[in-house]
């Protein structure tokens, strides 16, 4: 485990954006959204008609995750993107029944923090990585976000505002997300809000958190992880918090922890019997893959290298994370004979391998045939795909890669990721209508509509464009153009 003074002060370009532009984006994003679904505009000043349903919640949830994307540096290395959603998947499928479409991101920045949206967002930083060491703490984390999704706790206190409307709303949510990452800043916007919300609400409630936990751990258990993890990850926040002088991990400024809370979980804990999973080697390898590649690569370098020479040696995980930080030097070659070192089997067989695969890329080189075999093996994996779609593209066969991605795209693995090199292949491939639709796809993901508006169009003077396709993109000139305009009327 690294050593905790490796980790690095946000730097300001990190943190979130002017929440008075944030909000304004949700504000104007979310009545296009409304107006698309609904024939009428919601009265936003009628705080007496005013509710935030299930669906609209969800129409929220997707304008959020728009500006979210925006906003912050949500991390697209393929493997981590794919881990936190698999994780995120299989807590859910325990048993869950619920209507949101959950997406699961993760964010790279090293405080200890996570956060829950309504419609079903979840977003873990990357500093979890940090603090965790076992897959059942990382979980019991991202199982208590989900449960404040599923009881609607956000939606609840808006609901149970004063002065409820959608304005009130998107207000209130840009402040907790500009809380998370910049605190005063989350609570000048409280203060200010013309809904009157009370700063007191950017926390959850006691009965929030207790519902919360104990869903969460219920959540757990119904996936087969090891309820131990919640309690654990409790401890660790507490020694976090008297390690650091009394200084509360902003997870804590919107979570509460108390001693009783602790106790409470451990309780809970104790009344599941079974065998639960308390730790994968899938986590083990994400959790090397975030610190990897979010430190700085000498320091990395230098404390394998020391870490190497003592009786113990390395572990295949840190020979992994070891190679990862010296092919981000540009020590390529020194990265590769460091994954040889690596016993490899059916467990950890796909993570080496597409390490092997990412250094050679990196090296200027292919990893087609390597690529192909993990894809007949593990179809629909974004990691592979990204990763064999790349490589094909180095060979001039570009419009294989199109194909692979389309594939993937059919399978309902859906990600910005996809979008970009979708483009960068359709280019290669010279066929520029679908590349500048695919990176119109890419920036309208992330809230930039007006440059996603110059590729529509771009797309639509394209040679060679089909009248379906045309068609398809004509359709989204016009909800591109609605959105932007409305963004100019208020700016």
């Amino acid at each position: 485990m690294l050593h905790h003074s490796y980790r690095k002060s946000v730097p300001s370009n990190m943190r979130f954006p002017c929440l008075t532009r944030l909000v304004l984006c949700l504000l104007l994003m979310a009545l296009a959204s409304f107006s698309a679904a609904d024939s009428e505009l919601p009265n936003i000043g009628d705080s007496a008609s005013a509710e935030l349903s299930q669906a609209k919640e969800i129409e929220l949830g997707r304008v959020l995750l728009t500006e979210i994307r925006r906003g912050l540096p949500i991390s697209n290395d393929p493997e981590l993107v794919q881990y936190i959603q698999a994780l995120g998947t299989r807590i859910i499928s325990g048993g869950l029944e619920s209507n949101f479409p959950f997406t699961f991101l993760l964010v790279e920045n090293p405080s200890i923090n996570a956060f829950a949206m309504p419609g079903g967002i979840i977003a873990i930083n990357s500093g979890l990585f940090t603090l965790t060491t076992r897959e059942s703490e990382l979980a019991s984390v991202i199982a208590h976000e989900i449960a404040h999704v599923t009881q609607r706790h956000i939606a609840r206190n808006l609901e149970n505002a004063k002065s409820f409307n959608v304005v009130s709303a998107l207000t209130f949510l840009g402040a907790i997300l500009a809380s998370i990452y910049n605190v005063d800043l989350g609570q000048a916007a409280l203060m200010t809000s013309q809904a009157g919300l009370q700063q007191a609400t950017l926390a959850y409630s006691r009965a929030f958190e207790q519902e919360a936990d104990r869903i969460g751990m219920h959540l757990m258990v119904s996936a087969g992880i090891d309820p131990y993890g919640m309690p654990q990850f409790f401890k660790r926040m507490h020694k976090y918090t008297q390690l650091n002088h009394g200084k509360l991990p902003e997870f804590l400024r919107t979570h509460p922890l108390t001693l009783q809370r602790i106790s409470e979980s451990e309780a809970r804990a104790r009344q599941y019997r079974g065998a639960y999973a308390f730790n994968s080697i899938d986590y083990d390898y994400a959790r090397a893959r975030a610190l990897a590649l979010s430190e700085p690569p000498t320091e990395l370098i230098e404390h394998y290298r020391v870490k190497g020479r003592t009786p113990g040696g390395l572990s295949d995980v840190e020979h992994y994370a070891y190679a990862l930080a010296l092919s981000r030097a540009g020590r390529h070659e020194q990265g590769l004979r460091r994954l040889e070192e690596i016993t490899v089997n059916t467990e950890n067989r796909l993570t080496v391998r597409l390490a092997n695969a990412q250094i050679r890329l990196a090296m200027g080189q292919t990893a087609t045939a390597t690529l192909e075999s993990l894809d007949r093996i593990y179809p629909g994996s974004l990691p592979v795909t990204y990763y064999l779609a790349m490589s094909l593209i180095k060979e001039d066969r570009a419009q294989r890669a199109l194909e692979k991605l389309d594939q993937l795209s059919r399978a309902q693995v859906q990600h910005p990721l996809i979008d970009k090199v979708k483009a960068k292949a359709a280019s290669k491939a010279q066929i520029p209508w679908r590349s500048h639709e695919s990176l119109g796809n890419f920036y309208a993901a992330h809230g930039q509509y007006d440059i996603a508006m110059e590729q529509v169009e771009l797309a639509l003077q394209s040679p060679g464009i089909d009248l379906s396709s045309k068609a398809r993109i004509e359709a989204r000139k016009i909800q591109l153009r609605q959105l932007e305009q409305q963004r100019e009327q208020f700016r």
